[in-house]
């Protein structure tokens, strides 16, 4: 939650701990990091970590508040890594559940408390972040939310920074919720989000193609007439599927661009990019758009997003705020927040009288839930408090001068806390069109819960989920440490088929979602994949992997409604189960388009002639 080390409230004081011994109710084992066999590691615990560049020192030491010992994990550099300390559990019984760790670390640090499956990809029961300060005994206090389980559990801490931690105890223990004090039943909420009903995987995968029917499609109806308005009964009617409302994206590489030079991958990457994708996110990181004061990269964008739209695409911009994306100029000038604000208000002043208007949706913010973990310029403009209200505020300029473009939040942050800082903008006021969610999948990928459980949260929030950023691996299983590949990371075929299975899954359960707006894919292709991630549709020689077949098949044909019609005695056609899309409906020659949605079926009316 990045609540920078609260000493937790008094009625937290109230947990039930014996005194010198093991709290009752516990589920953990060695809950105290007491007992070790060989003076290093707790017993009952074990070193989950992955890429870490060294492995963690531990120690049993009596170095507690009260000489009693402790484990002592003394980490370096993590360079992308993430340490996590693990005991497994049996499968507790349905309910809620308080996590806890008291600790102390050496320098600031963010410290994280799961409770989770065992195997990836892992469903997370809950989680809570906090960003203790260095020197001082502090607990973290999280809930977790578990379901009917037959497999063991994972009790997790995680560090996310080099220093050392001192943990002097950690609990797991069954609570019951309606009678906890009301602060405490407040922090739940804050920390697990509303309620949310249990999600049944077996049930959710089962009946996706009868929630798509429901969600995605509708009667599509045609009345031919002639020019008197009287029916024309046995007109042929052509009806044809021209574009998805759902955007089905990618994100926008400049290779798409045709050039004297170009190379034959460089067609085939663009003539798949074409046949599969209704829309394309144009990248304009500030340092990038604004290499130099007032300098600004206009005509590039200008060029993608003209070549784009030309070709029937929507076109995203992303991100116009993001602090790890600051000018270096900006940053060598080590600005006041008041500069900054300005030079923000500068930036949004020019982007609007030239690349903005000419876009769909923008992801006006990105990854703001950890902004104040970045070190930037920007940073502080967003500190003390004011998040909701800095934010607010220029979502609320940037649709003053862009009125029809859509406004979005962007992050990658699927946990309670993203959805309480979009519920503060909404209560605030802030014109949110939409929510952008990552889902950037290089450490494993989500599971039917862990998505149908971000989707319902979200959904309540009456705003249309873009998942603006996906990822999922075709190449062997490893551990990623948020660094370029090395050595390189290459595709397989096994790997490829694994892709092809999960993306396959993962767009019919999105699309049959209510609450979903969109998948844009972030790298279609392995050529210049971020970090030298095999992620992409397309192999670095541009041939299409079997996932970029799988979603053409979905997206192309299974849900398209085209076909021709004869219309009955009144002169009209229905087409009971019309996908919903842009159509273009062709009787005796005459052509008429139009929008039809689940919500609003189109009912067309085509007059011709004798």
């Amino acid at each position: 939650m990045n609540l920078r080390c609260i000493l937790l409230p008094a009625f937290l004081g109230l947990l039930p701990w014996t005194v010198g011994g093991a709290p009752t109710g516990e589920l953990l084992l060695n809950p105290e990091f007491t007992a070790s066999a060989d003076g290093r590691l707790a017993d009952g615990w074990h070193d989950g970590s992955t890429a870490l560049p060294r492995a963690a020192d531990f120690a049993i030491a009596a170095e507690g508040p009260d000489g009693r010992p402790l484990q002592r994990v003394a980490l370096g550099p993590l360079q992308g890594g993430l340490f996590r300390l693990v005991q497994t559990i049996a499968p507790p019984a349905p309910g809620l559940y308080r996590t806890r760790v008291r600790l102390r670390v050496s320098a600031p640090a963010q410290v994280e408390l799961v409770l989770r499956t065992r195997a990836q990809p892992w469903t997370s029961y809950g989680s809570v972040r906090e960003d203790p300060p260095a020197g001082e005994w502090c607990e973290v206090v999280g809930y977790a939310r578990v379901p009917v389980l037959r497999n063991a559990l994972d009790f997790v801490i995680l560090v996310h920074d080099p220093g050392t931690v001192w943990l002097a105890s950690a609990s797991l223990q069954a609570v019951e919720e309606g009678r906890l004090p009301l602060p405490e039943q407040a922090r739940v909420e804050r920390v697990l989000g509303p309620s949310l009903p249990p999600v049944d995987e077996a049930q959710v995968v089962a009946e996706t193609d009868a929630r798509i029917q429901a969600s995605r499609t509708a009667p599509l109806t045609v009345n031919v007439v002639n020019a008197a308005g009287r029916p024309v009964a046995g007109a042929v009617v052509r009806v044809e599927h021209l574009r998805h409302l759902f955007w089905f994206g990618a994100g926008f590489d400049w290779g798409l661009l045709p050039q004297s030079n170009e190379t034959g991958t460089d067609r085939l990457d663009r003539e798949a990019f074409l046949r599969l994708f209704n829309a394309a996110t144009v990248r304009i990181y500030a340092e990038d758009y604004e290499p130099r004061p007032g300098v600004y990269r206009d005509d590039a964008c200008l060029q993608a997003i003209s070549w784009l739209a030309a070709r029937g695409l929507r076109v995203r911009g992303h991100p116009l705020y993001w602090n790890a994306a600051s000018p270096r100029w900006l940053q060598a000038a080590a600005p006041s927040s008041d500069q900054v604000r300005i030079w923000m208000d500068r930036l949004l002043a020019h982007a609007s009288s030239t690349i903005l208007p000419r876009m769909d949706d923008v992801d006006v913010f990105n990854e703001v839930v950890a902004w104040d973990r970045i070190s930037s310029a920007m940073t502080p403009v967003l500190a003390g408090g004011q998040k909701t209200a800095v934010i607010a505020g220029y979502l609320r300029r940037f649709k003053g001068l862009n009125p029809h473009v859509g406004a979005v939040v962007n992050d990658n942050d699927s946990t309670p806390e993203y959805y309480h800082l979009l519920r503060n903008l909404i209560d605030a006021g802030a014109p949110l069109d939409a929510i952008g969610l990552q889902s950037h999948m290089q450490n494993g990928t989500w599971s039917v819960a862990h998505l149908w459980n971000v989707l319902n949260r979200l959904g309540l929030l009456g705003r249309p989920v873009l998942f603006t950023e996906l990822s999922v691996v075709s190449g062997a299983p490893r551990a990623f440490n948020w660094r370029p590949a090395n050595p390189p990371w290459e595709t397989t075929p096994a790997g490829e088929a694994v892709q092809a299975d999960y993306l396959d899954r993962f767009y019919r359960l999105v699309y049959s979602h209510p609450a979903a707006g969109g998948i844009i894919y972030w790298d279609y292709s392995d050529r210049r994949a971020w970090l030298g991630c095999p992620v992409g549709l397309l192999r670095k020689d541009g041939t299409p992997k079997p996932a970029y077949w799988r979603l053409d098949r979905l997206i192309n044909q299974v849900w398209r409604t085209n076909g021709e019609y004869q219309a009955d005695a009144k002169g009209r056609v229905v087409v009971p189960n019309a996908y919903e899309g842009e159509y273009r409906i062709t009787a005796n020659g005459v052509e008429q388009r139009g929008e039809h949605g689940a919500s609003r079926p189109l009912e067309a009316v085509v007059r011709v002639t004798p």
